[in-house]
């Protein structure tokens, strides 16, 4: 794990004076081809989040919807620490993810990925960087995703400067089932062995020392890992376990999640154009919000 993260340390080195990144990589593009994948790939990252591995044997063998952002850190990787990029990864943070889902990704598929970054703002919390990756099966999109890093300023961040804002008014489901609320464990040490699966080695999840050095109480999870299983545990709750009715879900990351905390989903389901979603956050067992504007949409 050390010798993976040394391009993000030495970028980590060059860049810490960066003051703003480079406008001039919008548009810049990565492409790579994954696959086939196996059973054991995808039960071992079930395993990592903790979901119920008897949703993913069968006939079809699906991913989980998160599965497949395993492949991509390596491709992030190689943007944040672009040389010409120039972004501080001292300051950076994971701070909003969205994932869009237009069909399964299931055993033995070979996917072909492209990741963009679509843009780079300035923002009150700081500098927005955003990457969009659409993956293809066959020539066809299957899933898309949108993720926000922060370069942050020197203040807290105010997580509704990250992402998109929704602004449409909502028809809320009449009667008492409007009301959400999960509970979703997570276990110590479950961030070492998400870091395997999902090649996220950032020290910060791996190395107690260098998380106490960037100013966190220990090692934290995985911000991805966080939302896989808030998604796992509303498919489960609201969808009847059927993986193939996800539509959509983003969160933003509001506070870093210990390992071993028993986290609260708290939401309120609502119609809009048709579709079911759920607004949610999710907060620690000491009440901070850990996730904040979530939206799961399914069908």
């Amino acid at each position: 794990m050390i010798f993976n993260n040394i391009p993000v340390f030495a970028a980590m080195m060059r860049n810490r004076n960066s003051t703003f990144m480079n406008r001039a990589m919008i548009g810049y593009t990565l492409k790579q081809r994954f696959g086939p994948f196996t059973q054991k790939e995808i039960d071992d990252y079930v395993y990592a989040t903790l979901d119920d591995i008897s949703k993913y044997h069968g006939k079809l063998s699906p991913a989980p919807p998160f599965f497949f952002s395993k492949e991509l850190y390596p491709m992030f990787k190689k943007i944040i620490t672009h040389r010409d990029l120039g972004v501080d990864l001292i300051r950076m943070v994971h701070g909003y993810q969205g994932l869009n889902c237009y069909d399964l990704i299931e055993r033995d598929d070979v996917i072909d990925v492209e990741m963009r970054i679509e843009d780079i703002t300035d923002t009150s919390a700081g500098e927005i960087l955003r990457i969009v990756t659409r993956a293809y099966k066959e020539g066809e999109l299957v899933i898309e995703g949108d993720t926000g890093f922060v370069v942050r300023r020197k203040r807290h961040i105010d997580s509704d400067d990250v992402g998109n804002k929704n602004s449409e008014e909502y028809s809320f489901i009449t009667g008492d089932d409007d009301e959400i609320k999960i509970l979703i464990k997570t276990e110590a040490g479950q961030e070492k062995r998400y870091a395997k699966v999902s090649n996220d080695t950032n020290p910060i999840h791996t190395s107690r020392l260098f998380a106490r050095l960037a100013g966190l109480p220990g090692t934290i999870l995985h911000g991805v890992c966080v939302i896989a299983m808030c998604t796992n545990s509303l498919i489960d709750n609201l969808a009847q376990r059927e993986i193939k009715r996800l539509s959509s879900v983003s969160g933003r990351f509001a506070y870093p999640v210990i390992p071993g905390d028993t986290l609260t989903l708290k939401g309120r389901r609502f119609f809009r154009n048709g579709r079911k979603e759920v607004s949610f956050n999710v907060f620690s067992s000491k009440g901070k919000a850990v996730v904040k504007k979530g939206l799961f949409s399914y069908i």
